[in-house]
């Protein structure tokens, strides 16, 4: 059987993802400003390269690229709140990885019957979907940090993830992306379609 593709094996902070996100909604993004950026976050030539194409294949081109550029004064305004800005981030990096979605899905199915999860047993689901080798280890230990910093959920201690409170957005755009970032997954065709009760779901109020 093929295994789906992980694509991701470093973490990119929350931080540099903004900046690029802005600087691509004021069509000003370039790759070398962005390596600039990664060199206040990471040491080495190759490390910064690899991060560079992973964020240009994040931001510039995103599955969900023309919903940015169609509603880019909003998605400018609401990256300007926190919740929003979260919500935003992680729906662009789960519509471009569709590992980061299948990881965040699988919390929100453990989530939903209990608060505590560790990683061992997202190991398990995930290892069923991608093989249980040494590139998808270090694709969780990429996305699940990024998840924890966007308050996804909380790191309780290694290896254990604990679901506070799920999210609400004050501003629709969020949760349009939010909801077209499952489309993209899932390949429904349109939200009508969408299983407002599926895992992935279960983040935002």
């Amino acid at each position: 059987m093929d295994r789906k593709p992980i694509i991701i094996n470093q973490r990119l902070p929350l931080h540099t993802l903004e900046v690029a996100l802005i600087s691509f909604l004021n069509n000003n993004y370039s790759r070398e400003y962005i390596q600039e950026q990664l060199a206040l976050e990471f040491s080495g030539d190759n490390r910064i390269k690899k991060a560079s194409t992973l964020l240009a294949k994040i931001i510039p081109n995103n599955p969900l690229k023309s919903e940015l550029l169609e509603h880019k004064e909003e998605v400018l305004n609401a990256i300007k709140k926190k919740d929003d800005r979260n919500v935003i981030l992680i729906a662009l990096v789960n519509a471009a990885l569709p590992f980061a979605f299948d990881v965040l899905a699988t919390f929100g199915k453990y989530f939903s019957v209990q608060d505590i999860i560790s990683t061992e047993a997202i190991k398990k689901t995930i290892s069923s979907i991608y093989g249980g080798n040494r590139s998808m280890e270090n694709g969780l230990y990429a996305v699940v940090p990024m998840f924890v910093e966007a308050n996804f959920f909380t790191r309780e201690k290694p290896g254990i993830y604990k679901f506070e409170k799920p999210f609400r957005p004050q501003l629709p755009i969020s949760r349009i992306l939010y909801q077209e970032s499952f489309r993209i997954n899932k390949n429904t065709i349109k939200s009508a379609e969408m299983d407002q009760n599926d895992p992935y779901f279960y983040f935002l109020h």
